[in-house]
This record gives structure tokens, C-alpha cells and sequence, in this order.
């Protein structure tokens, strides 16, 4: 039978109303106070004034529990009250917790040792990482009242704090074969009557992703212990949502958290790919110097791909052939389509190559060029070209025209633009233009993206609006020039009318005087 207890927040037997019959409002009972009273070794109070301020703060009802645990005395030390006081949970978590025999004991230095302790400052190499109490109370679980007892068994509301574990734990070697940890999750996270309780949007079908994974297979089947489970992406008492920056499955934290079992050579040691060669431990180092990495990790792109867009979640599954555009097509839909549509699909196919991969790279995508398609023995497309089209001529010269025509736009769009800007300076209405360079500016985005047609006519088609648009962009600029003309000649002939007039009546005063 499933243990889920601390879901329903177990109490310790508190009884507010006896709580109330024998204290009265206001009044701190005298064990209470003895540890808000006590000093350390310094002679300063143990309890922080903040902490204290805390306390005054809680409501009734958590004051009368807080008192009920002092007075049974779960809590009998100023350090342990200390600790409870210093989280300044809301009202809603603080309740949880002080109805859980289970943390109160494992948070009171004075019955733990260092391995089991909850502590809020974890000694560097002595306490484990996942004892720390702050991200035990942060823990997804912990909000919805599912503490140690969901997961360790036994009664949080009992005071003989005994262990009685799950079926699901082994009672050793757990570390040796982690395969257990799978069905110890799925207990609830398979479970779509149980977890409609609690979060109906999350998928219950993990588990079975997993299985038909090459994760779940290394595990399941070869019960190698490199291998991840649930607690390796997510933790072990400090889950949280995947829209927390600080869950190790943040869309920013996912490389980071792939990549502590991918980038280390050891762990990935022996290991092949589906074709013999060597498991590569460079992947994270290449993302980030990738146009998604410096999107996501730089820039903070949360719409940039991470490792899971191309790879998966729990059935990460290493990309093959028509995966790789599937993935790809995601966000770049349009390229994808032309792509699809194109002579280069047929000829990718016979020759087994990953489409966008092929041009492109995996890991270290590098920020397209116009110089890709530029003509030179060591060029993209001429490298191909040589080895796999000597007999057709007509792909490198396609890949020319592409070029030639993407460099002469976009030349003019960078010239007509300063041009545009010399314009205004000089005081001239340079609207019309820039609107006519937002036209070429589109067009030449267009024209880029049809290079995936491999087409020289869907190609001139994208890139058409943009000629027309130079065409347009030189006359508007011809005419602001002769403006500008006509103002320089109109001035030049308003001063020399205005020195004429001057000289007049220089030579009729000079007459008048005499």
C-alpha cells in the first residue's frame, strides 16, 4: 500500500482550544520564553530579533502549534528554534512543517548527526547536498503537504519516529542498481487518478518515455549505474518547477544539467555511438558557442532550443536522419518547407545525410552568411558540388547567382542607408526612402530564406520586390539630391538678392549725405 500520509498534513495531536483554555492571549508560556531568553557563549540572545519579529507575526493558530511542540518538547534548544524561525515560511508551508515530526527531528543538531541533519548552512564536505532545509521546504512536493514520510514511510504525526520504508526502497544496494528509483517516482507520477489530485497537466506517461529510451535501456537493461534516473535531472529534496530559474530543469539550467554527465570524459568512457565511434564529451562546449547556446545562455532567450528541443525529455533519443529536420522545422517551418519541396531533399535521402545538419552542424550552429554560398575551392556549397555534381554544371553556378544577387542587395541597402542618413542630416524628409529600404530589407530576408528551394526561380520571386525596391530607393534618392540642389541654388540667390538690395541702399544713403 502506497504511503502518502503527509499529503493529508497529519497533526500532532494539537488541540487549539485546549491550547486557548490554558493560555491566555498574548502570554509566551514559560518554556517558550526560556528559549527566546537564552544567551550563547557571547552573551547575545540565541534568537535573532528577527527570528522573533517572525514569531510575533504568526497567526494563532501557528503560534498555539509552535507552542505545542515546545511544550511536548519535539523542540527543546534555542539553536533548533532558531533554525524553524530563520526559514520565515508562509503561513501555509510553516503549518506543514510543524506538524511533521520528521523534519523537527532532523532539523535539531543536538539528535542528528551531520549525514542526517537538515541544515540551513550545509558543512562543505560533510553534509550532503540534499540536506539542505531551505530546498527541502522549497521542494514542489513539500507545498502540496508531501514531506519525508511520503517518500520514507512511517508517521510524521507519531512520536516514536520509526522507519518503516516503502516496498519500492531496497534495503540496500540501492546505490549499485538505481533501477528501483524509477518505480519508487512512479508510485504517483504513473498514477493519473492520483496525480489529477494534485497537478492534472502533468503527463503521467514518463515512466514508459523512459523505458524505450537509450537512458532507460543503459539502466534497465545493461544496469549500468552511469546511467540517469529521476533524481539526476531532477533532484532529490530540492524539485522544483521547471518554470523556476533555480530547478535544475529550467529551460537556461538544461544544458548545464545535460552536460554534467556529457562533458565528463570519464563518465562517458567506453561508450559508442549508434555507429562504433567514441561517445564525443564535447556537445555542451560546442552548444555554447553556438548561435542557440549565446541566444539561450547569453541573452537569455528562453525561447531558444536547449538539448530537450532536439533530444527529448524523459525518451531522449539520439537524432537520426529525419528527426534532425523534424526538430529543426519546429522553429524554422518556412526554411523547412522550401527545403522539402526542393531537388536537394531527393538527393540528401539517397545519400543518407541529416538535412539541416549537413550545412549547418548539430551543436556548434554557427550564424548564417552570404559567404556560404560564395564560389572558392573551400566554399560550402563548391565542396559538395565537386565531389557529388562534377557533371552539372548548374549547381555551382545556382550558388553564384544566389550570392551575387544577396551581396549586390544587401551592398545597397548598407550604401543607401548611410546615404539616407547624410540626407537628414541636411535637413531633407528621408521617410519615403527608409520605407523603401524596409521593403529591400524584406525582400532580402525572403530572398535568403529561398535559398533553401535550391530554385533560381522561387529564389527571384522572394528577391524581385527588393530590385524594384533599389529601383525606387535611387529615384527617391536622385530627387532628395535635387532638392537639395534647388535649395542650394535658392539660397545662393536669396543672399545675392539680399547683398543687392544691401548695396542699393549703401550707394542711396551715401547720396543722401552728400
Amino acid at each position: 500500500m502506497r504511503i502518502i500520509s503527509s499529503f493529508l498534513c497529519p497533526v500532532l495531536c494539537v488541540s487549539l482550544a485546549a491550547v486557548a483554555a490554558d493560555e491566555k492571549p498574548g502570554v509566551i508560556p514559560e518554556k517558550l520564553a526560556g528559549l527566546f531568553a537564552a544567551q550563547g557563549k557571547d552573551g547575545k540572545p540565541t534568537i535573532t530579533p528577527e527570528q522573533r519579529t517572525y514569531f510575533d507575526g504568526l497567526n494563532d493558530r501557528l503560534k498555539a502549534l509552535l507552542i505545542k511542540t515546545v511544550e511536548a518538547e519535539v523542540i527543546t534548544r534555542p539553536e533548533h528554534l532558531g533554525t524553524i524561525l530563520a526559514l520565515g515560511l508562509r503561513p501555509q508551508k510553516m503549518e506543514i512543517l510543524l506538524q511533521d515530526n520528521c523534519i523537527l527531528c532532523h532539523t535539531d543538531p543536538e539528535v542528528q548527526k551531520p549525514e542526517t541533519l537538515l541544515t540551513l548552512s550545509p558543512a562543505p564536505g560533510k553534509t550532503p547536498s540534499h540536506l539542505n532545509l531551505q530546498d527541502f521546504v522549497d521542494d514542489v512536493h513539500f507545498l502540496r503537504g508531501l514531506s519525508c514520510a511520503g517518500c520514507h514511510g512511517g508517521d510524521p504525526g507519531s512520536d516514536k519516529l520509526e522507519h518503516s520504508f516503502v516496498k519500492e526502497w531496497p534495503s540496500a544496494g540501492r546505490d549499485k542498481d538505481r533501477g528501483w528509483i524509477l518505480s519508487f517516482c512512479a508510485r504517483c507520477h504513473s498514477d493519473s487518478t492520483f496525480m489529477n489530485r494534485f497537478n492534472p497537466a502533468l503527463p503521467t506517461d514518463q515512466l514508459a518515455k523512459y523505458k524505450d529510451s537509450p537512458h532507460g535501456k543503459f539502466l534497465l537493461e545493461a544496469r549500468d549505474a552511469r546511467a540517469p534516473d529521476c533524481l539526476s535531472c531532477h533532484g532529490v529534496h530540492g524539485i522544483r518547477s521547471a518554470k523556476n530559474p533555480l530547478s535544475k530543469v529550467y529551460r537556461k539550467r538544461v544544458p548545464e544539467t545535460c552536460g554534467a554527465c556529457h562533458s565528463d570524459a570519464k563518465r562517458m568512457a567506453g561508450l559508442t555511438l549508434s555507429d562504433g565511434s567514441p561517445m564525443p564529451t564535447n556537445q555542451l562546449a560546442e552548444y555554447r558557442a553556438s548561435v542557440h547556446g549565446r541566444a539561450l545562455l547569453e541573452r537569455g532567450d528562453l525561447g531558444a532550443p536547449a538539448c530537450n528541443n532536439c533530444h527529448g525529455n524523459h525518451a531522449a533519443m539520439p537524432t537520426g536522419l529525419s528527426s534532425v529536420s523534424q526538430s529543426c522545422s519546429l522553429c524554422h517551418a518556412g526554411n523547412a518547407s522550401l527545403f522539402d519541396g526542393s531537388k536537394h531533399k531527393q538527393a540528401f535521402e539517397e545519400h543518407k545525410w541529416p538535412q539541416c545538419a549537413k550545412c549547418h552542424g548539430n551543436h556548434v550552429i554557427a550564424k548564417t552568411h552570404d559567404s556560404m554560398l560564395a564560389a572558392g575551392q573551400e566554399s560550402l556549397c563548391n565542396k559538395c558540388h565537386q565531389q557529388y555534381a562534377k557533371d552539372n554544371p548548374e549547381c555551382n553556378a545556382t550558388a553564384t547567382y544566389f550570392y551575387t544577387s544577396l551581396a549586390q542587395m544587401d551592398q545597397v541597402w548598407n550604401e543607401f542607408g548611410v546615404t539616407a542618413d547624410r540626407l537628414a542630416m541636411k535637413g531633407l524628409d528621408v521617410d519615403p526612402i527608409h520605407d523603401k529600404l524596409n521593403e529591400l530589407a524584406d525582400s532580402l530576408k525572403q530572398a535568403r530564406s529561398h535559398i533553401h528551394s535550391f530554385s533560381k526561380n522561387d529564389f527571384q520571386r522572394a528577391a524581385d520586390p527588393g530590385e524594384k525596391a533599389v529601383l525606387g530607393i535611387s529615384r527617391l534618392v536622385e530627387e532628395a539630391k535635387a532638392e537639395y540642389r534647388f535649395r542650394q541654388l535658392g539660397l545662393v540667390t536669396t543672399i545675392a538678392l539680399m547683398g543687392l538690395v544691401m548695396l542699393a541702399l549703401y550707394v542711396k544713403l551715401r547720396r543722401l549725405e552728400r
